[in-house]
């Protein structure tokens, strides 16, 4: 579940909602839920979110975050029933790291990087493992500090993911930020197909993941014009204000169930909105040999 660009931001889908779409997903065969955004841990209703869902038998339960109030919250988060989480660190660096997240730079005391860092290890220490770390590659900015975040990561041992993911040029990455950033990851996993001591090929997206000579495991995800990331995505993602968004690259083929949800519909007029997202799912990026869809016959 992520948020999304609206003219009607202030449409939030509630707990009760959230567990009604995501228990109704059940029946075809939806066990797996990830909270992302944005930024879920904002939400000061995000502990009943993670109760409500924790109940329904997932078999995984996670969230994308900055480490926003997870030092407090890690072990209510883990008791409630989220498995693991994904933590943003994009540099090593306590200046660095201010300075892409736009907060300030203090002559003493903690800054966001040393929360950050301590919402890293109350994840850990909460059994939210394995905790992936995402990083996003910038050139001239956190390219260089790749063996840096290595050797960060080495010291939770198997119970962190390196996610090193190559820059996409959609939402804040606009052209003149993309041509600016862009850094290409081609050549990092070319050195870790040759280093690494196993490569398992995760079956959603083929990513490959490398557990390395130092044991950090290190994924790398690269979904530019990659047709294999597009072709093996079948997730089916739901926005902040209660949209079907069969693609993550498109916005102009979200099914909206929440206005039909809130007018009365019946679980099997809303199963019918999820199987017409079903249906309009195309891969953005495909082999020049896969036609567009056409003429698809959309249940309504």
């Amino acid at each position: 579940m992520e948020g999304v660009v609206t003219s009607e931001s202030d449409t939030l889908m509630t707990p009760e909602e959230i567990e009604r779409i995501v228990r109704l997903l059940f029946k075809y065969n939806i066990r797996k839920v990830k909270l992302s955004g944005g930024e879920p841990m904002l939400r000061r209703d995000i502990l009943e979110i993670v109760e409500r869902l924790g109940k329904l038998g997932l078999d995984d339960l996670s969230m994308t975050t900055n480490g926003t109030r997870l030092v407090s919250m890690a072990k209510k988060l883990r008791r409630a029933g989220m498995t693991r989480v994904n933590i943003s660190l994009h540099t090593v660096s306590r200046e660095k790291y201010c300075w892409i997240t736009g907060t300030a730079t203090r002559s003493e005391g903690s800054t966001r990087f040393e929360y950050t860092v301590d919402a890293i290890r109350s994840a850990v220490e909460a059994g939210l493992a394995p905790v992936k770390l995402n990083v996003v590659i910038m050139k001239n900015v956190n390219h260089n500090e790749i063996d840096s975040l290595i050797d960060f990561a080495s010291q939770f041992g198997s119970k962190v993911i390196l996610q090193l993911i190559e820059l996409v040029e959609e939402g804040a990455a606009n052209t003149e930020f993309f041509n600016k950033y862009y850094y290409s990851l081609r050549e990092l996993e070319e050195r870790f197909e040759k280093t690494a001591v196993k490569t398992v090929t995760r079956s959603l997206h083929m990513r490959k993941q490398y557990l390395l000579p130092n044991d950090v495991w290190v994924e790398v995800v690269r979904p530019n014009n990659n047709y294999e990331f597009c072709m093996n995505d079948d997730r089916i993602r739901i926005t902040h204000d209660g949209k079907f968004k069969p693609c993550l690259m498109r916005n102009d083929n979200l099914v909206d169930f929440l206005t039909p949800m809130r007018a009365g519909a019946s679980d099997e007029e809303l199963e019918k909105l999820f199987i017409r997202a079903v249906m309009l799912r195309e891969p953005f990026y495909k082999p020049s040999t896969v036609k567009p869809l056409k003429n698809v016959s959309i249940l309504e």
